[in-house]
Order: structure tokens, then sequence, then C-alpha cells
């Protein structure tokens, strides 16, 4: 017999921290969306290493979506953590009177947790994940807890997501590729759309990211910067937005003497990002490795041309939706700035059509679609 499912728990192994007000929160977005048509519990266990005494709990509820946050005092040693989270995770299990389905986030390093809720409430267990540990870099360098945590969970899981093709190729190194479907992150194309640009006498560009120099490749976005001067091309502005520290960077910005073209913003709160995307003449990415990049994502909606690596969404990047670079080689970076400077321009409104796969309303109508499914089998 087909059930409904009207209540939904939501559990991840990463926590957003609150300094990093719009970048990443790709679970309280999700739980958002789904609090549209389902009652929605989102429940956090967060270690405090530092300055917690006492365990802390963090309950707010507005309208269908209701958050449970649980701090408790960091230990060092390993099965008094176990423990610690053992106890803490029952008591909120026990707090949450009703749940049909789990939808659970990011496998590691708290996958254990997802299938103790799933053998609680006895309901089916989707999995979204949006890591990058299972790129070949990682993977091979991956510890035995790790190892056994995975072996441990796969049997479990009812449906495993991927955000994109390119983390479902790299899932399939530990789960069955036919196992796997890919649900993009959601975002709202209500809210990034395209807008008439503000006159400006200079090109703008622009980057969003956390400047991870081992991720987001800031290094090679500087020393584009530089060959592009090196060719002549003054008249244009390169902008870093981030909700991360960048003393580091405009440190070094300021030793190359470029600050007249680079320039650092943020933090910022989300909504407020979107005019520096409508703004842009090209969003630039220069990532060694995505697994979704929903600043991609945000960019085509308002219309914008990305400059980016195939990575992420962006590994079949057509022409009409911008260029594709070697992260490897500043110089190809260089190159592609120069084309956008010399007057390449793209169609706005087929890049904002190429966007809407990644609506609210379409991602919401694939999650029903999965919900469905795996509740018609249990």
């Amino acid at each position: 017999m087909i059930k409904k499912v009207k209540h939904i728990l939501i559990l991840s192994s990463w926590y957003p921290s609150k300094e990093a007000p719009f970048l990443g929160n790709f679970v309280q977005k999700q739980a958002e969306l789904l609090a549209k048509e389902y009652t929605v519990t989102v429940l956090y266990l967060v270690m405090d290493s530092n300055t917690l005494a006492n365990t802390k709990w963090e309950v707010s509820t507005q309208s269908n979506l209701t958050e449970k946050i649980i701090y408790y005092p960091g230990k060092n040693r390993f099965f008094s953590k176990y423990k610690t989270q053992k106890k803490l995770f029952q008591e909120a299990l026990k707090s949450t009177k009703q749940v049909d389905l789990i939808h659970a986030h990011v496998l590691l390093p708290n996958a254990w947790l997802f299938v103790r809720a799933k053998k609680w409430f006895n309901c089916p267990l989707v999995v979204t994940e949006h890591g990058s540990y299972f790129r070949a870099s990682v993977f091979e360098k991956w510890s035995w807890k790790n190892k056994i945590r995975l072996f441990y969970i796969r049997k479990h899981i009812d449906q495993l997501i991927a955000v994109s093709d390119v983390l479902r190729e790299d899932l399939s190194r530990y789960f069955k590729t036919e196992k796997i479907i890919v649900v993009p992150n959601p975002i709202n194309t209500d809210k990034f759309i395209p807008a008439e640009k503000q006159p400006s006498a200079v090109t703008q560009f622009l980057h969003i990211s956390t400047l991870d120099a081992s991720l987001k490749n800031t290094d090679g976005m500087i020393r584009a910067i530089e060959l592009l001067l090196q060719k002549g091309h003054t008249n244009f502005l390169f902008t870093f937005l981030s909700d991360e520290p960048f003393a580091h960077w405009q440190k070094i910005i300021i030793e190359k003497k470029l600050s007249n073209y680079v320039k650092f913003i943020g933090p910022l709160p989300h909504e407020n990002i979107v005019p520096f995307y409508q703004n842009s003449d090209a969003f630039v990415l220069y990532s060694n490795y995505e697994t979704f990049s929903i600043v991609l994502a945000e960019a085509w909606a308002c219309g914008i041309p990305t400059i980016t690596p195939p990575v992420g969404i962006a590994k079949n990047l057509t022409d009409k939706l911008g260029i594709l670079v070697d992260n490897q080689n500043p110089m190809s970076l260089a190159d592609a700035l120069e084309t956008i400077l010399l007057g390449k321009r793209f169609d706005q409104q087929e890049i904002r059509r190429h966007a809407l796969q990644y609506s609210d309303a379409t991602i919401l109508q694939q999650l029903n679609q999965i919900y469905a499914q795996v509740d018609g089998k249990s």
C-alpha cells in the first residue's frame, strides 16, 4: 500500500558556519523549499571544542519548518565523543514526534546517525551527497574508519542522490552507478534574474567563493590578472566576493600593485549578492574541483556568461553559456578575460533558460517523485 509522505526529517554531517551567511548553505535552502509542501524538521549535532561547557539546545519553528541544533562540548577521546553523540541524538529523535521519510546530506563522517534515525522511525532514507571526498585524489587516501562507515550505510540507503554528473561518476567508485540519480541543488530563479546592467566605464569580472587556495585556485586567478595587464589591458575591475577572511589575499594584491584592478567585498547577506551578478560582464570560476557550484547556476539565472574550467555543472559547458578554460594554465584564463574585454557578448535570455533547470519548482518536483517512489516501496 502506497503511503503519503507528510513529515520529513533532514539530517546532515555538515553544519553551516554562522560566519558563512551565503556560501554553501544547501541544507537550509532545501529545508525551506521542502517546507512549502511538507512538515520539515532539521536536526544538527554540533561539537564545540572551544567555549562550550555544557550541552545547549537551540530550537526554532517557523511555519512548517523546525530547526533543532544541539551543541555539545568537545572531547579528545573518540569513544567519549561517540557516546555523547549517541545519547544526544537519541534524545533528539525522541523529541521528534512523527517522521515519514529522512533526507540526509553528506555521508561522512556521520552516516551512522542516518542509519540510527532510519531504524528508529522505520522509514525510507534518501541521501544527497555534496562532498568532494569521493574524487580520486582523496578517495585513495581514505582512512579505514571512513571505509567501514560507507560499507555499513550502503545497504540502508533507499535512494542515493548526486548533485551533478561529475559527482555521480566519483560516487560510482563506491556505489553502483545505476543506484545513483542526479538532482541538482536548487536556486531561487525568482530572485536571481537578469536586469539591465548599470553603466560602467570598465569591464566588470566577478568571483564568489571562500577563496580556499586548495580548491578555488585564487593564486591562479591573481596570476591571470597579472597576465591580462601584461597584455596591455587596464580597463577592467575584478571583484572577489567572499564570506571568509580575505586579508591574506588583499595583502598579496597590494604587494603586486594590483589594487586599481582588484577589490574584495564581504561578507554579505545572500540576497544582497544579486546586483553583483547583474552588473558583471562575466562571472569567473577557476576551481580545481567542484561537485556542483551554486554560483555558476546563480550567474546563469541572472543571464551572465561564465568563465570556468569543466568542473561541477560546467563539465559540458557550451559556448552559448561562456568560455571553458584550463585551471592549470593561468594564460588560458587571461585569454578568456581578454575575449570578454574585446567585446564578446552572449545571449542573456538563452543563458537564463539554461538555468531554469535548477529552479526551486523544478527541483521540488523531482524530490516529490523520489519521495513517492521510495515511500511506495517501503
